[in-house]
């Protein structure tokens, strides 16, 4: 069986694995029967997602996209499918999936199951479950990939494999092999890793890994052993963190106390690890009271951490501790991580002092620019004062203005959003003469399409001349954004000539 199996492993590498038939297929490999997925096409792309992408692209820019996975090189392709993979852009799905079926080339396949790993489309799991079932043969960063990839679909048919692997004692995947039993493994797998706990051949960093684990699967037969860890103040700093994050996340109301004794412990790491512990406990008040004192913390890594929980948790309780924190933290990395938690929080106090820094001349320019992300992020308060400001640092063209960072700063973000408000400022960046205020606001335009401002992007648009010796990159990307193509612009630049030779 085990020879059989293998042979039906091997051809199923090296055909087009993708014809094998809709029922799954079984092979005993080791201790755990591994099952092959089915082979299924990508899932069906979310409409929504598509129609934003499609108010972006021409269909120009779609053909050629397609052209290059179905002609391009391997670099040009693996770019595209990096820059697909950034945007989490499912349009081009089916034609990535043709082209992983039919490639040899295992940069490609590496980047289209990253892709497919960002998309979370298990359409790839019969190759990444068959690759994880023999390794050995295959380049070790496919070998990740499908390590990556299978924890992000949460493949459940990984797991045999990986407890395979896991029991070769091959150092090279134990921890990738832990980590992704924590993401697709369940109560079985809990019990069974629990027996490692008290192995004497595994290294401390396996342990580390094994105790994070452990955490991830709510393995609480282990509690009482991890508690012992934790408070061992004579075991490694790093077991004890972990071990402190693993019993708060088993949400056992015991580990309350157990966590608030430790945040009195002098590493600061422990403490970090105590603040992720109690976050799984939000209608603990004590657990809520400590990780809103962990804010004013001596060190701004737990500051951090806390700054983290009380977002995640929505503790406007901890709203005043956030605004002394932006005003007077010594780390400018906590000060910034202020702002976006007081604007999503939404309470009065805090959208009072979020919007007094935009109007404050007092305050700095990169302050206003992180204040102003944070508050057209979550709408709720400061967007008429912050179209105030946009509207004072747009109209100096002089090239020493050293407001200009903060004039791009804002259209980056008004061009994130498309709100009809914006439509009046949008017109204000088109108006200006420097080239990158003007770019500015025709990324504004393009994500907004205000019909206010259709006629300044259209008058750029006919500036544009494709055999141009020097071209004008606004009205070339005016034209493009409205659609209009080079044959176009360049019939029109023909009758411009024409018109100005006439006169």
């Amino acid at each position: 069986m085990r020879h059989i199996a293998t042979i039906a492993a091997i051809l199923f590498l090296a055909l087009p694995f993708f014809a094998q038939e809709a029922e799954g297929q079984d092979a005993d490999f080791g201790t755990h029967t591994v099952t092959i997925p089915s082979a299924k096409r990508p899932k069906t792309a979310d409409a929504d997602k598509v129609r934003e992408l499609d108010g972006e692209d021409t269909e120009a820019d779609k053909e050629k996209r397609r052209d290059t996975l179905r002609f391009g090189l391997e670099s040009e392709i693996s770019d595209l499918i990096g820059e697909l993979t950034n945007k989490a852009d499912s349009r081009y799905a089916s034609e990535v999936y043709d082209l992983f079926t039919e490639t040899k080339n295992s940069t490609i396949r590496e980047n289209a199951l990253r892709y497919f790993a960002k998309l979370e489309d298990p359409c790839v799991e019969d190759f990444a479950v068959a690759v994880l079932d023999d390794p050995y043969d295959e380049k070790q960063s496919i070998v990740n990939a499908c390590f990556d990839y299978v924890k992000a679909v949460k493949t459940k048919e990984a797991v045999a494999p990986v407890l395979n692997l896991l029991e070769s004692d091959n150092e090279m995947y134990f921890n990738q092999c832990m980590e992704t039993l924590g993401k697709v493994g369940g109560s079985d797998e809990a019990v069974y890793l629990a027996g490692y706990l008290d192995r004497e051949d595994l290294s401390v960093p396996q342990k580390q890994s094994l105790v994070r684990v452990l955490g991830e699967l709510k393995a609480t037969e282990t509690y009482g052993r991890l508690v012992e860890i934790a408070e061992d103040k004579e075991e490694n700093t790093f077991m004890r963190m972990y071990s402190a994050e693993a019993i708060g996340a088993m949400e056992n109301p015991d580990a309350v106390d157990v966590l608030l004794a430790l945040y009195e412990d002098a590493d600061p790491n422990m403490r970090i690890a105590v603040v992720k512990g109690l976050a799984h406990f939000p209608r603990n008040d004590e657990a809520k009271k400590t990780v809103v004192q962990a804010i004013r913390d001596s060190y701004y890594k737990v500051r951090l951490e806390a700054i983290g929980v009380v977002s995640e948790q929505g503790m406007t309780e901890a709203v005043p501790y956030l605004i002394h924190r932006a005003k007077n933290d010594p780390e400018n990395v906590v000060k910034d991580a202020t702002y976006p938690v007081i604007a999503r929080l939404n309470t009065t106090e805090g959208n009072d002092f979020l919007v007094s820094q935009i109007t404050d001349k007092k305050v700095a320019d990169t302050t206003k620019a992180k204040v102003a992300t944070a508050l057209l992020a979550e709408n709720h308060a400061g967007t008429a004062e912050i179209l105030a400001l946009a509207k004072e640092v747009v109209g100096d063209d002089a090239k020493n203005n050293p407001r200009k960072p903060l004039r791009y700063a804002l259209g980056k973000e008004f061009a994130k959003y498309g709100r009809g408000e914006f439509a009046d400022i949008c017109s204000d960046y088109l108006a200006s003469k420097d080239v990158a205020t003007q770019g500015t606001g025709l990324d504004i335009y393009n994500k907004g399409k205000y019909a206010s401002v259709e006629r300044e992007v259209r008058a750029l648009a006919d500036q544009y001349d494709p055999g141009a010796r020097t071209k004008n990159v606004n009205a070339q990307k005016a034209a493009k954004i409205l659609g209009i193509s080079e044959e176009e612009s360049a019939r029109k630049a023909e009758s411009r000539a024409a018109e100005n030779g006439a006169k």
